[in-house]
């Protein structure tokens, strides 16, 4: 019979899987336009891509799941370029707060529906719902996709807690390009969300902003003698960070980078919808077993 530690390895290698929903779609699509990330993350949940986004390109970088080729890129979300979007003729268009200022704009365009808001553990559910009443589709669309996100972020929790239930603290971090300062997710983020569902704790309980992170000095970290650090890394700025940190010595001199408790990981976008969520639980599960298991071998 398998032990726990190789069921858990299964159920990881099963998640690592594209989230295997069944595309819904609403008779007659509406063309929506979502200049905010998490609002175009969530149709794509529902199987509707959106007509066109703000910053396709980094949008790919950073999110779990890449845009179609049909997708129009409309420019980033602080200067639209409102001429193609005119030209595409959106029923809808989504916007998150970064972007209010272009609401006037916006409205000679089509209609604006500003995302939800609020704290991070409801507000990717309240977009989903958001996004499924805009395109058409009756609640049970976004209530069941939910069900089988929390379905299998669940299984993650059970697995982890059977097989390591003295798992060590986790802190998740996105470097900047200098090498000797972070920003450092805590209570209220949707990382530190995340971790709580999981069962782990977070390594960091300073203070952090309204959003649930702070910037620090990589110095602060250094009190985190048995965390395991998920280091975020962007794809089009890595090479850089990867130099600016082997080149700092307070960097390499934290327990975790020493005692080899270091993780990477992608395609994370800190503000994203309910399939960034889900890739952050994967990918922090995955980081835990894959480390634990280095050590103890």
């Amino acid at each position: 019979m398998p032990d726990r530690r190789t069921l858990l390895k299964s159920a990881l290698a099963a998640a690592l899987l594209p989230f295997a929903g069944t595309p819904l779609r609403a008779d007659g699509r509406r063309r929506i336009a979502a200049i905010d990330w998490a609002a175009a993350e969530s149709l794509m949940a529902l199987g509707l891509p959106p007509l066109a986004v703000a910053d396709t390109g980094y949008f790919n970088q950073r999110m779990p799941q890449a845009l179609p080729p049909e997708t129009q890129d409309i420019g980033p979300f602080w200067a639209v370029n409102l001429e193609l979007l005119d030209r595409l003729r959106p029923d809808l268009i989504f916007l998150g707060a970064p972007s209010l200022f272009m609401t006037p704009l916006l409205k000679d365009i089509a209609p604006v529906e500003v995302v939800a808001e609020g704290d991070s553990g409801g507000r990717s559910a309240a977009i989903l719902f958001q996004c499924a009443a805009a395109a058409g589709l009756p609640d049970t669309a976004a209530s069941s996709l939910l069900a089988r996100i929390a379905k299998e972020t669940g299984a993650l929790a059970a697995s982890l807690a059977q097989s390591l239930p003295d798992a060590p603290p986790v802190c998740i971090l996105l470097p900047d390009q200098s090498g000797g300062r972070a920003t450092i997710y805590g209570k209220g983020s949707m990382p530190d969300t995340m971790l709580t569902r999981l069962g782990l704790s977070n390594g960091w309980t300073g203070p952090v902003n309204a959003s649930g992170f702070t910037q620090a000095g990589m110095d602060r970290l250094m009190p985190l003698e048995n965390a395991i650090l998920i280091q975020i890394t962007i794809p089009s700025l890595e090479a850089q960070t990867e130099r600016a940190l082997g080149n700092s010595q307070i960097w390499q001199q934290l327990p975790a980078v020493r005692q080899g408790r270091l993780a990477r990981i992608s395609q994370f976008y800190p503000f994203g919808g309910c399939l960034s969520e889900l890739h952050l639980a994967r990918s922090v599960a995955k980081a835990v077993l894959d480390l634990t298991q280095e050590r103890k071998s």
